[in-house]
């Protein structure tokens, strides 16, 4: 396991590698920089990561950090710390694993090198240091609560307040704070006290986030995949982006039945996957602005089922309309796929309303469903149902406090969010 501990005052620029005799060596690789005519040299630690044991990651969730945001914050400030890594000393006993050979251009003499801090590339890196980070700004928040928010992911930090003027004050402290204790800002990337901020590759205003310009446009630059590899690695940026891609499971379904058909090298792409690539760019492209969850308010939540996908929309409402807050797509179980089309509903119903706790951190939820799913579970549940499934979806539909359940005629998320909620007055449980 990798021991570490804190600098005192960010010296590490003197002191960050050092001569040892080790039995480890690791290469040192060049990659082209993004010019195209200059070289930067890569420690390549991929060996060192599969021996080093795996640290639990406890960094903040991106999908939910912004639901601390409130409607009154209008005013942010980002902060980008730089090297930051480099202010986490690496224990004696941890440092003869990172050694790579190292040739003096001067002098010509060969030797082994480590770091004496810990280095960009470990794997467990952004857990350390985003712990750590996390323990010290805890004493400057105490020192300044009730101003505004701070919030912070690995070393990106972001400031939240209700006027310019104490935003600014906030970013000053901070600042501060952070010098006394050995960081460097990022001057380029600083964005201070702004109405509107990149964080995370969100852009933040007041009362909403919406994907940033630079993320969209780097994903439709990307070429048709000719890999499986290529393929998982577009799935993989193209999920991120995922809560502002309305019905987002039946655009990608194509994509991965392709992945699971492919083999090996050999890549299956059918004019079904060119298709739905082509869609997904252009869904991504006209994704909207979603509202930050007000945690004061209740929140509406539209399920339905398509395809074997739970499909929904969490919303709440902005004086006479609904504003989306999360569009949400899961796949259904492979048992619960075999099951009549009301029992799917009732599945879907279950998998997003556990899908909407993450943003709603337990406000209420009314729930709108084609189907009246409570009715179809007590009447049909007992004959597809395992009893630890059908105590599992009672749980969640019968015994929680923060859900109520209604049904409507409407049956896509683009209406529910443009039209009033009309009740459905019968029972739907013939299949």
């Amino acid at each position: 396991m990798i021991q570490t501990g804190r600098t005192g005052k960010g010296d590490f620029k003197t002191r960050s590698q050092t001569e040892c005799e080790s039995e480890y060596n690791t290469p040192i690789l060049p990659v082209r920089k993004s010019g195209g005519k200059e070289y930067r040299l890569v420690q390549d630690l991929r060996a060192v990561n599969q021996i080093v044991q795996d640290i639990h990651p406890v960094v903040a969730n991106p999908y939910t950090l912004l639901t601390s945001l409130k409607e009154e914050h209008k005013w942010f400030t980002v902060l980008d710390l730089k090297d930051a890594f480099f202010c986490i000393p690496l224990d004696a006993k941890s440092q003869s694993i990172f050694a790579f050979e190292w040739e003096s251009p001067a002098t010509g003499r060969k030797t082994q090198l480590t770091w004496t801090v810990l280095l960009q590339g470990f794997k467990n890196s952004p857990t350390i240091f985003g712990n750590q980070l996390a323990k010290e700004l805890e004493m400057w928040e105490k020192q300044n609560q009730g101003q505004g928010i701070l919030l912070q992911y690995v070393d990106d930090i972001l400031i939240a307040a209700e006027s310019k003027e104490t935003c600014f004050e906030m970013t000053i402290s901070l600042l501060n704070f952070l010098g006394q204790g050995g960081y460097r800002v990022s001057r380029n990337k600083a964005q201070i006290g702004k109405e509107a901020v990149v964080y995370l590759g969100f852009e933040i205003s007041q009362g909403q986030r919406q994907l940033g310009n630079e993320r969209k446009e780097a994903i439709c630059q990307i070429p048709e995949p000719n890999s499986p590899k290529e393929l998982r690695a577009l799935l993989g940026m193209i999920g991120w982006c995922r809560l502002w891609i309305l019905n987002y499971g039946l655009y990608v379904k194509p994509l991965y039945e392709a992945l699971k058909e492919s083999k090996d090298q050999y890549l299956i792409w059918t004019p079904e996957c060119h298709k739905s690539f082509k869609e997904l760019k252009r869904a991504l492209m006209m994704a909207p602005a979603l509202g930050l969850p007000d945690l004061t308010k209740p929140f509406e939540l539209f399920v339905h089922e398509r395809q074997h996908l739970a499909l929904g929309v969490l919303a709440q409402r902005l004086g006479s309309w609904k504003g989306p807050v999360g569009y949400f797509s899961k796949q259904l179980d492979t048992v619960s796929k075999g099951w009549p089309g009301c029992l799917r509903a009732m599945a879907a119903t279950v998998l997003l309303i556990q899908e909407a706790r993450q943003l709603t951190m337990g406000q209420k939820i009314v729930v709108y469903v084609p189907h009246m799913v409570i009715t179809v579970l007590e009447r049909k549940g007992g004959h597809w149902l395992s009893p630890s499934r059908m105590l599992k979806h009672q749980v969640v539909l019968l015994e929680q406090d923060d859900v109520e359940l209604k049904t409507t005629a409407i049956v896509n998320p683009a209406m529910f969010l443009s039209t009033k909620i009309l009740p459905r007055n019968w029972n739907m449980i013939a299949c």
